[in-house]
């Protein structure tokens, strides 16, 4: 379930790190220009700086407020996202040098097995060729 329908968890968090590198001053003008409320928006800032996004629990009350530093909370997801994709890519490294490997193994077993076939088989001369 979405934390509000039409939006996906993706799209809200770009909304917030957009909003996040806004200059003082510009914010509201950013946010009255959005099609969203900034009902909304509120608690999409407080569920990404809670941790609540990804889970997609609402917040029901102000209890959650935002830290006092939203963009280093920001930079530190940001680096756990971008820490889990390399995990990821490494995985996917050695999975595809495990096929490349055993793909070599294969090749070069179909290699050894033609060259120990003649190329031609051998004709055995007929009695009454000669």
């Amino acid at each position: 379930m979405a934390i509000t329908p039409g939006y996906t968890v993706e799209e809200i968090r770009n909304f917030v790190y957009q909003y996040e590198k806004i200059p003082h001053g510009y914010k509201a003008i950013w946010l009255a220009e959005q099609e969203f409320s900034r009902h909304h928006f509120r608690k999409w800032r407080l569920a990404t700086f809670n941790g609540d996004l990804d889970r997609g629990l609402i917040p029901r009350s102000r209890v959650g407020r935002v830290p006092n530093n939203p963009r280093q909370l920001m930079q530190s997801a940001i680096e756990d996202n971008q820490a889990k994709r390399i995990a990821e890519l490494e995985e996917r490294n050695a999975q595809l040098e495990a096929a490349n490997e055993a793909l070599g193994k294969a090749i070069g077993l179909l290699h050894d097995r033609n060259a120990q076939e003649p190329d031609a088989t051998p004709t055995t001369p007929r009695p009454d060729d000669s």
